[in-house]
């Protein structure tokens, strides 16, 4: 597809760079770090055309300073470098012992003395300040990867980072092998990005998560960035980049094993409260991590390789109830890397990176209420692939030029089977029998990408001059489907129940449903440009970013369902939506045909703007305090939006009936009457087009942000500060109920009256007022996306931080957060009175985001308004090592519900009334402590073994993570998950 720029996106570029003249930027580079710095005399003034060369990771560099002294090295590897500076009659300076991080910038000065003789050599590590840095970050070396006490994956090195808050407590590694959620900042999970040595890898079928999970010893450094001003990053989700190890001209490897044995665990205790109803709590089988990598020079100086390779095994133990077998969820994460730099001229250098990660899991989602058959066998591997170039023109130009690849899908399948005679039956209790839902999904994703910098200077003014290209293709594919002749379930209901709705007594509810099929095209494009000017002690910033975002449905069908392919008539329930079908004792007729959609003729398509402006000041002749702050707009990636407007999505058809043969399984012959109706028109069942629209001039989702921090370095290697952070989300979009699609006559809170009151006891004192639509109102059917009126979330945060980097044999990283996340909104955006746990707890309620956490409950709701955390490492005498992590927070929402069908209300949406506003009721607060202790051996100065013990949960917290709070499963307040108990971890990794 051509695209031509407009006269005024044109105008737009234009004022973009007539701004960046007069602001700069810290730029997060996604997978290097720079070193910037400057040459001066003893006497302070600036030494032009002095020889500065480089050396440590890759190949020698060489530059000449500028005419103020100025030089840089940018995008470079992470890793501790040595700086020479010459020049004749000066002799030289040498800075050793210089480290780079990722996304991050050191500043070094090198004096030299009029004396051809002399020699000066300094090691030591460049200012922990940044003064390019105007947004809030952290960065965790290799050090800390290996030497803090952590579950070896990704998600828990971001429950380190400060404001960011995580669905689960993984304990020793129990947690590793399904993706926590995750959010910062009062963003939600589907704005995270992930980012592996420069590419963005971010699933788009589940929006902000991962398509891979990681072989954690082949990362050399991981940086989580939560606020900033650069301009490559769109959303305000949590940035995670994450740099891969490379080779050198030495030859290095690795090697390690890591065991969990479950013998070693704290015995898994059942609470006394819930000895009725479990056996057992969850905990470890076993975890075993083991792997190696090796990468060297392949042609000195100029081609080196690496390799990975490494398996994980976690095996754990699901909650389970009396009667279930002991089935053990076994999962396997498999890793292979490759990766080949090569520097055959000096002013260039190219990147060729390979990883294939692959899961196989037995028994996904296996818990008290899942036993083995209805827990899903998890496949499919997914590939990386990276080409990436970067040319130096002159000594001030550079461009990088990348491409790369992600196959990526899997499949979930049923252990029970998916054939015709297949049931799927969940009984009083709440337990699935039989099987349960399919799903499989292909997720390719392609990338193409141009950057560039260009430094120069205005008078005194150093400016470094940002912009860049980038194209990406992420469609997906997806499929679910219920087995059995219903294609859908059978769920056992109280005589209660039964008699509300017209069934005698014994009854069952059936879900009818065809398979869902969608699939639809994601294009993304964008432009960006910002600059960096440094003024004395003052750096300023500025940037502005264009992004344009395609999106449309593609071509699906689905077979009709096997026992509604044909019309059935049946009477309506007093109870539920089917009422306003057939009316008042009446009938009403409807079927589920096979459906053949032949895709959307329109695109969604969003174009936005988004400025970054930001700046940081230097105090004092030492710049050991320095001020920041920063406006930043981002915009939201924009995900499966389009999907639900696929008419072959999911149609539910829920009806009452009485299992005539007691063979659990949905007949036709067995079916009394319709209860109610979702997601299509049970009127039009054969239309191609779905109950729900979208409104395809709506805005893009975005955020305004405001950052004010302050850091100070008491001393040497150890900083404190103080940030906070404001946002404001806008132009949120959700669904909007219509009474007649595509009229825009929308349900006003106007439309709903007082009915009565429900009583949450003994699970809440509350006794909540409900409400239901008016009489002569009908349920609602139809629904628009579109961008809600009046809605807007707000977020204030303030974190204290502290960081001693490695020196004097101890480093430490700690943070301490305060978060509030709200919403505001109004009846003509939420037409629904009572609160619920997506929208309502208007006005200033807190809001939350919902998980399934570590099973498949989706109990978890993520809003914590204090979280800190602590590590620490400290090198005893005898190669004696130390290390400690501390986690807490406050305990997440408990919002015990009761949805709206449950409660007997005429509303479709079948929304969940709350017993009281988010945040009123929670869960006890969390805390977790893990220790290690680990022994360093060296032989023939070349090989080292390091053999160590981790133990997790050392005071043994066995804190409630999740109860069942949805009142109409008729097991609420049942614990569903429990902190996993103490255990050790042993392991043995060698060095050469």
């Amino acid at each position: 597809m051509k695209w031509c720029p407009t006269p005024k996106f044109m105008a737009v570029l234009t004022a973009a760079l007539l701004v960046s003249l007069f602001a700069v930027s810290g730029f997060a580079q996604f997978q290097t770090g720079n070193i910037y710095g400057k040459v001066q005399a003893k006497d302070g003034s600036v030494l032009p055309g002095v020889t500065v060369t480089l050396t440590g990771i890759g190949a020698p560099q060489t530059t000449v300073t500028d005419s103020q002294g100025n030089y840089r090295f940018l995008n470079l590897s992470p890793g501790t470098y040595t700086i020479k500076a010459e020049l004749a009659g000066y002799g030289t300076a040498t800075r050793a012992g210089v480290g780079v991080r990722v996304a991050a910038n050191s500043d070094v000065t090198l004096t030299l003395n009029p004396s051809v003789s002399e020699s000066i050599v300094v090691t030591a590590e460049a200012p922990l300040l940044d003064v390019r840095k105007a947004g809030t970050s952290i960065n965790v070396s290799k050090v800390e990867l290996e030497k803090i006490p952590t579950s070896r994956d990704p998600w828990t090195i971001l429950q380190q980072a400060p404001a960011v808050q995580v669905d689960r407590i993984n304990v020793g590694g129990n947690q590793s092998g399904q993706q926590s959620v995750y959010v910062g900042k009062g963003t939600t999970a589907d704005q995270n990005t992930w980012n592996v040595d420069g590419v963005n890898i971010t699933d788009m079928g589940a929006v902000g998560s991962s398509p891979l999970y990681f072989d954690f010893d082949s990362f050399e450094e991981m940086q989580v960035t939560t606020g900033g001003s650069d301009p490559r990053i769109m959303t305000p989700g949590v940035q995670l980049n994450m740099v891969t190890k490379r080779g050198t001209n030495d030859f290095r490897g690795s090697g390690r094993y890591f065991y969990t044995p479950g013998s070693y665990q704290a015995d898994a205790t059942v609470p006394s409260e819930a000895a009725g109803y479990l056996d057992r709590t969850n905990r470890i089988n076993f975890v075993r991590d083991f792997g190696g990598e090796i990468g060297g020079p392949i042609w000195k100086d100029h081609l080196w390789g690496w390799i990975a390779d490494s398996e994980n095994k976690i095996s754990n133990q699901a909650s389970q109830a009396p009667g279930q077998t002991g089935a053990f969820d076994n999962i396997i994460l498999r890793d292979k890397n490759a990766k080949l730099n090569a520097q055959i001229l000096p002013s260039n250098s190219a990147v060729g990176f390979y990883t294939l990660g692959d899961k196989v899991r037995n028994a996904r989602g296996l818990s008290s209420t899942r036993p083995f058959e209805t827990s899903w066998r998890q496949t499919g591997p997914t590939k990386v692939y990276k080409i990436e170039d970067t040319q130096i023109i002159g000594s001030s130009l550079y461009l990088t030029g990348m491409w790369s690849k992600v196959s990526g899908g899997f499949s979930l399948i049923p252990n029970g089977g998916f054939s015709p005679s297949t049931n799927v039956f969940r009984d009083l209790s709440g337990v699935w029998h039989g099987s349960f839902l399919e799903y499989i999904t292909d997720r390719p994703q392609k990338q193409y990408r141009l950057d560039g910098s260009k430094f120069f200077d205005i008078g005194t003014m150093n400016h470094e001059l940002k912009f860049g290209f980038g194209y990406r293709h992420t469609p997906v594919e997806s499929t679910s489907a219920w087995p059995g002749a219903a294609q859908g379930w059978m769920r056992a209901r109280s005589n209660a129940f039964c008699a509300a709705r017209g069934v005698p007594n014994g009854c069952f509810q059936a879900l009818i449903t065809r398979d869902k099929h969608v699939a639809y095209d994601q294009w993304f494009r964008d432009y960006y440009v910002g600059d960096t000017v440094l003024l004395g002690n003052l750096t300023l910033q500025a940037g502005l970013r264009w992004d344009r975002q395609k999106t449309a449905n593609l071509a699906t069908s689905a077979a009709a369902n096997p026992i509604l392919g044909t019309a059935l008539t049946l009477p309506c329930s007093p109870v539920g939506n089917a009422q306003q079908f057939c009316g008042p004792g009446g009938t009403f007729t409807t079927s589920q045909p096979a459906l053949t959609f032949p895709g959307d003729p329109q695109t969604l398509k969003w174009n936005s703007v988004s400025p970054r402006i930001g700046l940081t000041y230097t105090l004092g002749a030492d710049k050991k305090t320095l001020l920041r702050a920063g406006y930043n707009r981002y915009v939201d990636q924009v995900g499966p939006t389009i999907s639900l407007a696929n008419p072959v999505g999911y149609t539910y058809a829920y009806a009452m009936g009485v299992d005539t043969n007691n063979d659990q399984i949905v007949q036709r012959n067995e079916l009394l009457r319709w209860l109610n109706f979702y997601y299509y028109d049970p009127t039009n069942p054969t239309a191609l087009s779905s109950t729900t629209r979208i409104d395809y001039g709506m805005s893009p989702q975005h955020s305004d942000e405001f950052i004010l921090g302050f850091e100070r370095e008491l001393f040497t290697d150890f900083s404190v500060g103080v940030n906070g952070t404001y946002r404001k989300i806008r132009n949120i979009t959700g669904r909007l109920y219509e009474k007649h699609q595509g009229v825009g006559d929308f349900y006003t809170g106007a439309d709903y009256e007082q009915v009565g009151t429900l009583d949450f006891a003994p699970f809440s004192s509350n006794v909540v007022p409900v409400y239901d639509l008016k009489p002569g109102i009908d349920s609602p059917v139809f629904s628009v996306v579109t961008n809600l009126p009046g809605y807007n979330r707000s977020y204030k945060g303030l974190e204290l931080v502290a960081t001693k980097r490695l020196s004097n044999r101890w480093m430490l990283r700690g943070n301490l957060s305060w978060s509030d996340w709200t919403e505001d909104c109004s009846r003509g955006s939420i037409a629904f009175p009572n609160p619920t746990a997506a929208y309502g707890n208007c006005p200033g309620g807190q809001f939350t985001q919902r998980s399934a956490g570590s099973g498949a409950f989706g109990n978890v709701f993520l809003n914590a308004r204090w979280t800190y955390n602590v590590t620490g490492l400290y090198q005893l005498p005898w190669d004696f090592n130390l290390g400690a992590s501390l986690t807490g927070r406050q305990g997440y929402p408990a919002p015990y519900r009761l949805g709206s069908a449950d409660a007997g209300l005429a509303t479709s949406t079948n929304v969940p009334v709350l017993a009281a506003p988010i945040g009123d009721d929670r869960f006890d607060n969390v805390y977790e402590l893990d220790l290690r202790a680990a022994k360093d051996f060296r032989f023939f100065n070349r090989v080292g073994i390091t053999v160590s013990a981790d133990l997790f949960n050392v005071p043994n917290q066995r804190t409630v993570l999740q109860r069942q709070t949805d009142i109409s499963t008729g097991v609420a307040g049942h614990i569903t998950e429990l902190q996993s108990p103490r255990v050790w971890r042993f392991g043995a990794r060698i060095n050469f």
